[in-house]
């Protein structure tokens, strides 16, 4: 199969702020802000690796299934779970975000440019965790919801 994925953009190293991964104990690893991020930054914008829709059903029995995004347009994330058309991985931090129903950030597929944009829906303090709402029926339960949805099981059943 030839598949024309060709991003129409060019990315930049520089198109990344301050992040880093931190362990939150019993909750796993987690993005947590390495400076100060105002509402509205583009906190990253990442490439993307395509899952074609033929490896689906391999990849979406593993781990792999926990981190990607729908990958199609018109679609939502809640589109997975039909197991058809393309899904992605973001090769950068927002591959390992943890949910929140009350986020701090929210993504951005650009579908066709083959990347996906983390954008601020707060001021982010230095230490604070980015968190973004995964837009599905979780398959995981939430052992304390609250403000940040704290207390999640660990990170190779929580992340996305």
């Amino acid at each position: 199969m030839n598949y024309d994925v060709r991003p129409r953009t060019e990315l930049r190293s520089g198109q990344r702020l301050g992040l880093r991964i931190a362990d939150f104990g019993p909750r796993g690893r987690g993005v947590v802000a390495d400076q100060l991020i105002r509402r509205g930054a583009l906190v990253e914008r990442s490439p993307v690796l395509i899952i074609p829709d033929a490896d689906r059903a391999r990849v979406d029995g593993t781990v792999v299934f926990t981190y990607v995004f729908m990958w199609e347009h018109d679609t939502t994330e809640e589109d997975l779970y039909r197991h058809r058309g393309r899904s992605a991985i973001a090769l950068g931090f927002t591959s390992l975000l943890n949910h929140s129903y009350t986020p701090n950030c929210t993504f951005i597929r650009n579908i066709d440019d083959l990347t996906i944009d983390l954008v601020a829906l707060c001021d982010l303090e230095m230490g604070e965790e980015l968190t973004i709402d995964y837009q599905m029926t979780l398959w995981f339960k939430l052992a304390e919801p609250g403000p940040a949805d704290r207390g999640a099981l660990p990170p190779r059943t929580r992340h996305r």
